[in-house]
């Protein structure tokens, strides 16, 4: 999903879909914090906001305003739910209704406030779909259909990256999309050849992306402006037997905090941060078996928070001091087990947006959870 600048986290707010055992609670109650950790606050059922069941396909930053989540029913309908704190915890918006998007849709917030979907048609391939508030969507056929995609957002707003994997195509593509013109600008092949789980753009220009290479390893490569690759590509675990990229964020001094499985069974994993084409530190994480192990990092480049989640350990919004490698808080998203997916800023004063599923008596359903 695009990643944006962050502000520090005053407010946090985790949404999760999915299926869930237990006595039907959708998390653990409300408990004050201490030390000024942040605290689980409220909960809020997004299916009701669009009178069904759903599922959360991605979530995206407005900045400024409050973060919106992107639902779809799994056949013709899709829908863009704002989610923000309300006096008794958070609250669900419906803003708009979509028509069907494919289950690889990344959402993004222009700077406007128009939504972007880059998503594949099932009839008419790869597509953006800009979607004003109050008037008509506008689609853009990028005339292909990849078996994978990441996008990012410029800082800017005005052109969209994407990296597209496409069967027996040659290596995963890069392009850059002026989104006001609708209009391809530029394509550069992947280096190395493999697919990319996750892009993000640098503070210079460019973009960076995690690739999971033919053989089976995590790499972190550098794109200019141009999309032309810059320095070598960085094993960011070459003492590890695997490599799986996950998550990927990047600080506004340019370093790469990245994530990644370092275990057959995904069981441990491991958060990287790399300088100037270096790898600075290594973090170990334990059960995230579970969890998609994405990441946000503060502005400040200190904290990282990271969803956290495995049937033997406890769901948790984790946050880990990139000096210190320590674990500095963890606030507990399920009362028992969880599926745990992305993560994306929320609004201007700071806080995370998570996604996974608790496991309760209720079924499959999106719930948000309000941390501050």
């Amino acid at each position: 999903m695009p990643r944006v600048r962050r502000s520090a986290a005053a407010l946090a707010v985790v949404l999760t879909a999915a299926a869930c055992t237990g006595d039907g609670d959708a998390g653990p109650s409300p408990r004050p914090g201490t030390d000024g950790a942040p605290t689980l606050l409220g909960t809020v059922d997004l299916d009701a906001a669009v009178g069904g069941d759903a599922r959360l396909l991605d979530l995206a930053a407005a900045p400024g305003d409050d973060p919106v989540a992107l639902l779809g029913d799994g056949g013709t309908r899709a829908w863009l739910v704002e989610v923000g704190p309300g006096e008794d915890g958070p609250t669900a918006t419906a803003l708009l209704e979509l028509p069907l998007v494919g289950d690889d849709a990344a959402l993004s917030v222009l700077p406007g406030g128009s939504f972007l979907v880059a998503h594949t048609s099932p009839t008419a391939g790869y597509q953006l779909l800009t979607v004003p508030r109050d008037g008509q969507a506008r689609v853009t056929a990028l005339g292909l259909r990849p078996d994978r995609a990441a996008t990012t957002l410029s800082p800017d707003g005005r052109t969209l990256y994407a990296a597209l994997t496409l069967t027996d195509l040659g290596p995963a593509q890069l392009l850059a999309v002026d989104l006001a013109a609708g209009v391809v600008t530029m394509t550069a092949p992947v280096v190395p050849d493999g697919t990319v789980p996750a892009l993000a753009t640098r503070p210079d220009g460019g973009v960076a992306a995690l690739v999971e290479s033919e053989d089976g390893r995590a790499l972190l490569t550098a794109f200019d402006a141009d999309l032309r690759p810059v320095g070598e590509p960085v094993d960011l675990a070459p003492d590890a037997p695997v490599g799986t990229p996950a998550g990927l964020d990047v600080t506004a001094d340019g370093t790469v905090v990245a994530t990644l499985f370092v275990s057959d069974g995904r069981e441990l994993g491991r958060l990287v941060t790399v300088v100037d084409g270096v790898v600075a530190g290594s973090i170990e994480l334990d059960g995230v078996g579970d969890s998609a192990l994405q990441v946000v990092v503060s502005p400040d480049g200190g904290s990282a928070w990271v969803p956290q989640a495995d049937l033997s350990y406890p769901a948790e919004l984790v946050t880990v001091d990139l000096a210190s490698g320590e674990r500095v808080s963890a606030v507990s998203l399920c009362a028992g087990a969880a599926v745990l997916g992305d993560v994306a800023p929320f609004g201007a004063d700071a806080g995370l947006v998570a996604t996974g599923s608790c496991v309760d008596g209720d079924g499959p359903q999106a719930t948000a959870f309000l941390v501050g």
